[in-house]
C-alpha cells in the first residue's frame, strides 16, 4: 500500500505545471507596460474632457448668476468696476460711493448674492487658480493695504480654498451694466495673427478683418500669465488674453447666456507677448451707431474707461 501511494504521489506531481520561465514573465511584463502606454494618454484625456465640462459648467453658473442679477436691476448686469472711487464687480467699499477707508471697509459684490458656491465656480478644475508666482495675502504687506489690495484680500478672506490667485475667470470690462436684452455685435480683429500682443492698436480695424463671434463676452477664461497673476484685478482689458488650456481653448460666457469654447490666435511662444500672432483683449470690438469700438482697453486708461452701460451705446 505504501509503494502504491507513492507511486500515486509521484504520478500527480510528474505531471504539475512548472513556474513561468524568467522569458513568459518580461513578455507578460512587456505586454502589460504595452497596455499601460496604450491606455494612459486615453485615461488622461477623458480626465480632461471631464474638466472641461466642469469648467463649461463653472461658467453656466456665472451666466445664471448675472442673469437673474439682471431680473432685478432693468435688465443691466453688475458693474465691472470704476476708478472713482476704486471698486470691482467682486468687492467694493461699504458705501461705494465713498473710497475705501477703516471706516468704510471693503464686503463682497452684490453679485456673489446671486450665485452659490462662488469660491469653486470661479476655479477652473484643470488650473485651480494656480499661477506661475504663488501670491499670498498679508496685512503686513504695503501691496495688500492699498484701496485695490484690500479689495482682493477680503475675498482671500471669504473664500475658503487655499489659491495663487481668486479668480480664473475675469469680468469684461466693456461689459459693465450690458442688458441681457441687447443685441450686441462682436468681432476680433484677425490682424492680430501678424502683430505682438503689446503692440498698438490705433484705430478702427477694416471690416474685411473683422471676425464675429456669438455675442458680447462677460466672463472669459483669462491667461494666468497674461495678466491674470502678475495683476489679479478679476478685469479682462487691454493686454489679457484667453487661456488655452482645454484643447487650445479657454471658455467665454456671453451676454445671452450662452457659454462656448472660444479657440483664438496665440503667438508660438506662450511665455512671451513679444511673439507675433497673440489675440489680446485689444483686438475685440463692438459694433455702434458710428462704427466699430474696443470692447476692453486698458483698464488704468481714465480716457477709455468703459463705464456702466457703456455697451448699450458704445463710444469712445
Amino acid at each position: 500500500m505504501i509503494s502504491k501511494a507513492r507511486s500515486v504521489g509521484s504520478f500527480f506531481r510528474g505531471q504539475g505545471r512548472a513556474g513561468f520561465t524568467l522569458i513568459e514573465l518580461l513578455v507578460v511584463i512587456a505586454i502589460i507596460a504595452l497596455l499601460i502606454g496604450i491606455l494612459l494618454p486615453s485615461l488622461s484625456k477623458a480626465r480632461e474632457a471631464g474638466r472641461t465640462v466642469a469648467c463649461l459648467s463653472n461658467m453656466k453658473q456665472i451666466t445664471v448668476g448675472y442673469t437673474a442679477y439682471a431680473g432685478d436691476f432693468k435688465e443691466q448686469i453688475w458693474e465691472a468696476g470704476a476708478r472713482n472711487p476704486l471698486r470691482y464687480w467682486y468687492a467694493q467699499p461699504e458705501n461705494p460711493l465713498q473710497a475705501i477707508s477703516t471706516a468704510n471697509p471693503a464686503k463682497i459684490g452684490p453679485g456673489f448674492g446671486y450665485m452659490q458656491n462662488v469660491d469653486k465656480i470661479f476655479e477652473c478644475p484643470t488650473n485651480k487658480r494656480r499661477t506661475p508666482t504663488k501670491l499670498t495675502s498679508s496685512a503686513s504687506d504695503p501691496q495688500w493695504n492699498t484701496p485695490e489690495g484690500r479689495l482682493q484680500i477680503v475675498l482671500f478672506n471669504e473664500f475658503l480654498s487655499p489659491r495663487a490667485i481668486n479668480f480664473d475667470y475675469t469680468m469684461v470690462t466693456g461689459a459693465s451694466g450690458a442688458r441681457i436684452s441687447g443685441n450686441y455685435f462682436v468681432a476680433w480683429d484677425q490682424r492680430c495673427r501678424s502683430r505682438t500682443a503689446q503692440q498698438a492698436r490705433t484705430g478702427a480695424p477694416p471690416q474685411n478683418e473683422l471676425k464675429y463671434i456669438r455675442s458680447l463676452p462677460v466672463f472669459i477664461e483669462e491667461d494666468s500669465i497674461w495678466w491674470n497673476a502678475p495683476s489679479p484685478d478679476g478685469m479682462w482689458s487691454n493686454w489679457d488674453q484667453i487661456t488655452n488650456r482645454h484643447a487650445k481653448g479657454g471658455h467665454t460666457a456671453y451676454i445671452d447666456g450662452t457659454v462656448e469654447l472660444l479657440k483664438l490666435p496665440r503667438g508660438p511662444q506662450a511665455e512671451s507677448q513679444n511673439d507675433v500672432g497673440d489675440f489680446t483683449a485689444n483686438d475685440l470690438y463692438l459694433q455702434g451707431r458710428n462704427g466699430w469700438f474696443g470692447v476692453s482697453p486698458s483698464w488704468a486708461d481714465p480716457q477709455r474707461e468703459r463705464l456702466f452701460g457703456w455697451a448699450n451705446n458704445p463710444r469712445n
